[in-house]
This record gives C-alpha cells, structure tokens and sequence, in this order.
C-alpha cells in the first residue's frame, strides 16, 4: 500500500481556531503506509487512538487517489486522526508530524467513488453529535493546486492519497465513541461514508 500526504491548514476557519492562517502556498505532511485503515464495503471501521491517554482529535476531510498520470481518480471522505499532545512538542521544537499523524491507523478512509472535481459537503459526527460540517469550496488551495505543488516537492506515484486539510471544528476522541463521517454531493446524496468506533 501506498502513503498518504496530509494537507495543513486549508481551511481558513480550521486555521483561526488553531491559532494561526491558511499559509499561502500549500505545506503538506508525510502519513506512512501503516497508518492508512479504509473500511471495508458497508462502510465500517475501527479507528485507532493510538494513545488514549494523550489528547485525540478527529479531522474529517476530502481524500483523493492519485492514477498513473498523477491526476486524481478516486476519493472519499476521511479522518486524519491526530495526537495533539505529540504534535504540540513536535510544533514548539519545529520537528517532523510523523508521530502525530503517522501512528497505525490514524489515517481513515471511507468509501472509494470516482473523482468528479466540484463543492461536496463533508460532516462527521461524534455519539452522534454533529462537530464537523463545511464544504470543500472552501479549501485554500484546490486539489489541482494541492497536486502541483505536491509533485514539485516529492516523488509521487500511482496510488497515493492526499488528505486535502479539514475544515472547522475539530474535537477530542475518547475509547469507545461512535465516529460517523459523509460527504454528499450538491444534491444532499451521501456518496462517501464511514462508521466506526474508537479504539
């Protein structure tokens, strides 16, 4: 399997309530294979926690496959799932995220459909609740923009997923909670989902 690169900051919202701005040009981070768990075809999932004890957070987001030509064929909704506590250490010494974001199964992926550029809805709801909901015409950079610059700077290939940034409101994940993620297409249609719970 293939690696994932995920996408910082490409939400203007999501950038405010971190602290910080959407960076001008696209700033990307490595997930390695080991992290990637995409659910199998009902749409269920285990998502790891990796260590519970620190402070997990979900961040659903649009996700696209890379074909031979490096232009996008697939995608789906998904959830980077990250370790805030090792990332802030790794933010305030301006170290790599790997650890953050790499750890075995923090890089989900609900279900594939082919890849038709436009605006999607993706939500992710936690026991339930709604905490994530925005539209992906709202990224900073466009997944044409997000593939240009990634090419640039590494060398990708066939079957490669990006995560492209998640928008505002993201929260904690606790052993046990029921995480469902959607992205819909303009028409409110469900097109891509997940459902699973936290381990």
């Amino acid at each position: 399997m293939n690696g994932a690169w995920g996408v910082r900051r490409n939400y203007h919202a999501h950038a405010e309530e971190m602290g910080g701005v959407a960076p001008s040009t696209p700033k990307f981070f490595f997930m390695p294979p080991i992290a990637i768990v995409e659910a199998d075809e009902d749409g269920s999932v285990v998502i790891a926690l990796g260590n519970s004890e620190n402070q997990i957070e979900h961040e659903v987001e649009l996700v696209v496959q890379l074909g031979k030509e490096l232009n996008p064929v697939l995608m789906a909704v998904g959830c980077d799932t990250t370790d805030r506590t090792i990332q802030a250490v790794a933010k305030s010494k301006g170290t790599s995220w790997l650890e953050a974001k790499g750890f075995p199964g923090a890089a989900v992926v609900g279900s594939w459909i082919p890849y038709i550029a436009g605006g999607y809805i993706l939500g992710l709801s936690v026991n339930g609740k709604l905490r994530q909901s925005s539209n992906t015409s709202l990224m900073v950079h466009s997944v044409d923009t997000l593939i240009t610059a990634l090419s640039e700077k590494e060398d990708l290939s066939e079957g490669d997923l990006i995560f492209t940034g998640t928008p505002a409101g993201v929260g904690p994940l606790t052993p046990r909670d029921k995480v469902s993620a959607w992205m819909k297409n303009e028409s409110g249609e469900i097109i891509s989902q997940f459902d699973g719970m936290c381990e």
